[in-house]
């Protein structure tokens, strides 16, 4: 996943402005999960569950086969609609949650709480395959590798400002750090060294890592995407052919041929990974006139053949999509 702030559902009013109408698409299902819209949500990797973190109410995992709340979270009595951004281990064991001043861990099948921390200024947060570690970016110029576990830092990885997205790969091989220093910076969990750093000139809004952990995309507010092998000095392969976009979620394909992103602006793109070059895009419809129309992409996911996708709004809409 990576979960987009307050500041970035504001952004996509004017974001909305710099991306040209898109080919409307007929979704296969559309579900209202917020009627008052979501500042994160987060899906998990096998498509079962979502969580949405909702404008002036709890957070909320859903069983989307039947679409239906199967329990409502909070980490603080009276703290309603703080949750920020979540993801979710490989299968779906454990869900982290985060508000901007904490984090907690739960336990996906009971909804029970199995861990809480406080922890200011938090942005962003990933969970290993496993369960057992987060990797939480924060204000603080930093991101750490956290054992939820033991409850210790294991790493730290600095940064010259504010982290602002976060990636694993479930591998358990690399992490993948933005921040407003202009840079995505690559790192190794096994020894805590860093690898190598891309300069995208202008503040990343987003990175992400292929599952198998050999591609890494880095994307700027409002400016070039590109994707990263992350071996060696980590290589370009491929530069998104559209700039002046701001990316908020992404999703690899299972073979690494195809991405998937969410534009801060409702758009949605299919993307040819070696060459950059967009397969196809669309802007969701919703079933209601919801505000703002430009709706943020929180997130998304490919299925293990590629051939369709379930995307989550900040309008409170999930939908499903096949691709082309």
């Amino acid at each position: 996943m990576p979960g987009p702030t307050r500041s970035i559902l504001l952004a996509a009013l004017f974001c909305g402005l710099l991306v040209a109408c898109s080919e409307q698409k007929q979704a296969l299902d559309t579900w209202v999960h917020a009627d008052t819209g979501s500042y994160g949500a987060a899906i998990s990797p096998d498509g079962k569950h979502l969580l949405t973190g909702e404008i002036g109410g709890f957070a909320r995992v859903w069983d989307l086969q039947t679409n239906q709340v199967k329990y409502s979270l909070q980490h603080e009595e009276g703290a309603e609609g703080g949750v920020i951004d979540a993801d979710f281990s490989e299968h779906g064991e454990v869900l982290v949650t985060i508000e901007q001043n904490s984090i907690a861990r739960w336990a996906v099948a009971s909804g029970r709480l199995t861990g809480y921390w406080a922890w200011p200024g938090l942005t962003d947060v990933a969970v290993s395959a496993d369960g057992r570690y987060a990797l939480i970016g924060s204000k603080d110029r930093q991101a750490v590798y956290f054992d939820m576990v033991d409850g210790k830092m294991r790493y730290v990885f600095p940064h010259h400002h504010k982290v602002t997205s976060v990636a694993l790969s479930k591998d358990g091989r690399f992490a993948l750090t933005g921040s407003d220093d202009w840079h995505a910076s690559l790192w190794d969990l096994a020894t805590g060294e860093h690898l190598w750093s891309k300069n995208m000139k202008y503040k990343i809004s987003l990175v992400a890592l292929s599952d198998d952990g050999e591609l890494a995309l880095a994307g700027a507010y409002i400016g070039d995407a590109h994707i990263y092998a992350t071996r060696g000095e980590g290589s370009l392969v491929s530069r998104l052919d559209e700039v002046k976009m701001t990316l908020v979620s992404a999703d690899f394909s299972d073979d690494n041929r195809t991405l998937a992103t969410g534009r801060a602006a409702k758009a949605i793109d299919i993307w040819d990974v070696a060459s950059g070059k967009r397969r196809e895009t669309w802007k969701p419809r919703v079933k209601h006139r919801v505000q703002p129309d430009s709706a943020t992409i929180l997130d998304l996911k490919l299925d293990a053949n590629a051939r369709t996708l379930i995307s989550e709004s900040s309008a409170g809409i999930g939908q499903r999509w096949a691709i082309n």
